[in-house]
């Protein structure tokens, strides 16, 4: 099964990425379109984290590409979480990318 995406015009497939249901559960539930997710998969920036791959649209990736595709300027902090297998686990929005990496020794002073 993989990602499809119907347009009026055109069909757009990613051969490597396949939908859970969680996943479409939560494209609804947060307003998020299958072409918007078609835009941070194609644009996104690519991180591995936490034994899964993250897609994410930044403000790097809208001031490279946002004169290609005006609609990325609307998707700031729009990520996607892919399993090692190419299964989209979730998409939701958070502008601190610094949650995706956490510091490995965190460790709180007890005083």
């Amino acid at each position: 099964m993989t990602f499809i995406i119907r347009e009026e015009y055109s069909i757009h497939v990613i051969p490597g990425l396949t939908n859970s249901k969680h996943a479409e559960l939560r494209e609804s539930q947060r307003g998020i379109s299958q072409k918007q997710i078609l835009l941070v998969y194609k644009f996104g920036r690519i991180i591995h984290a936490r034994r899964e791959t993250y897609y994410v649209v930044g403000k790097r990736q809208i001031k490279k590409y946002g004169r290609d595709e005006p609609e990325l300027k609307s998707m700031n902090g729009m990520q996607l979480v892919v399993s090692s297998n190419g299964t989209l686990l979730t998409v939701y929005r958070n502008k601190d990318l610094r949650k995706i990496r956490p510091y490995k020794h965190c460790h709180q002073r007890l005083h």
